[in-house]
């Protein structure tokens, strides 16, 4: 997410702060991007805490679970709010940053994140190899001094010409996203051989499942044991966009937290073969269940090009 649009988004929780508070609008307010989100939350909100006595946003800081704080029947209730101009599917969680599963403890020992394993496999020099053997890119995107930046271009370029059946560009871009997937697969099984520290993936899992996704947050809060506290007062609010209009959902993150961790004693990371994927399980005796899968992705132009991420699907 560009700062730009977290900006826009921070506003519009502030609005949502603003009308749970009976404060006035302004035209500011109004002409932000998510207000018909933000306004359908608050409606949502108001409903099911019918006589809010504060409201306060928790802004920028990385020591709260939550966006926002209000007080209902004298009790402290966090929220976080998830808007989206898209139908999303149910079992989308996050998209998180690509070093987030080294990042974040979830191993025992100092080892090689997903970003510094590619460097070692010298993945932008193969992938610009792949893509110099198409020979007949246009002048603006030779004259391109800045490597990261053409490479990007070379591959938009090919994109758009294997939309229109080009094979060499077809080729040539499904070899990187073979190449890739076989690269993502090495990295996960290193990932495999590498002793994982439980109690991290629990909190790991908690925190996701709470919908903190933001790389800081995750980095802060993972470290706190505090953190549990509030999962009984926790709710994630997520505004879609579907045929013409809003729909609100409510999730009661800390009760369903709570029942998942009654019925699992453990949690622990698995590296199902041959795929380019991870998944978290809960553990109780001899059983175990599948809760999130985390997928090694590429969020844009083609896989292996530009932005790596770690896409989270709910499984439970």
């Amino acid at each position: 997410m560009g700062k730009h649009e977290r900006k826009s988004i921070e506003e519009a929780e502030k609005i949502i702060v603003k009308i749970l508070s009976s404060k006035t609008l302004n035209g500011f307010d109004k002409r932000n991007h998510w207000f018909n989100h933000a306004f359908s939350i608050a409606k949502r909100i108001k409903k099911d805490f019918p006589k809010i006595t504060l409201a306060r946003h928790l802004g920028n800081s990385y020591d709260n679970t939550g966006d926002i704080m209000i007080i209902f029947n004298g009790k402290k209730f966090f929220i976080e709010i998830k808007m989206s101009d898209t139908k999303s599917g149910i079992g989308t969680k996050a998209n998180i940053s690509q070093d987030a599963l080294t990042e974040n403890y979830l191993f025992t020992r100092n080892i090689k994140s997903w970003s510094k394993f590619r460097q070692e496999k010298n993945h932008d020099k193969w992938v610009n190899d792949f893509l110099n053997q198409f020979t007949n890119y246009p002048q603006n995107i030779l004259k391109i001094t800045n490597p990261a930046t053409q490479k990007e271009e070379k591959a938009r370029y090919l994109r758009k010409l294997a939309k229109k059946r080009n094979k060499k560009a077809k080729s040539i871009l499904d070899d990187i996203q073979k190449k890739d997937k076989k690269e993502k697969i090495e990295y996960l099984t290193y990932l495999s051989s590498q002793k994982q520290q439980k109690k991290m993936i629990k909190r790991f899992f908690i925190l996701i499942t709470l919908g903190i996704h933001r790389k800081e947050e995750l980095e802060n809060l993972i470290k706190k044991d505090d953190f549990f506290q509030k999962l009984k007062n926790f709710f994630v609010y997520y505004s879609n966009f579907n045929k013409g209009k809003i729909v609100i959902r409510k999730e009661d993150a800390g009760k369903r937290i709570e029942q998942i961790l009654k019925k699992h004693s453990d949690f622990k990371i698995i590296f199902p073969v041959k795929v380019s994927h991870c998944k978290i399980v809960g553990v109780k005796g001899k059983n175990s269940k599948q809760l999130l899968q985390i997928v090694f992705h590429w969020k844009n132009i083609a896989q292996g090009i530009k932005t790596p991420c770690l896409n989270i699907f709910d499984l439970a």
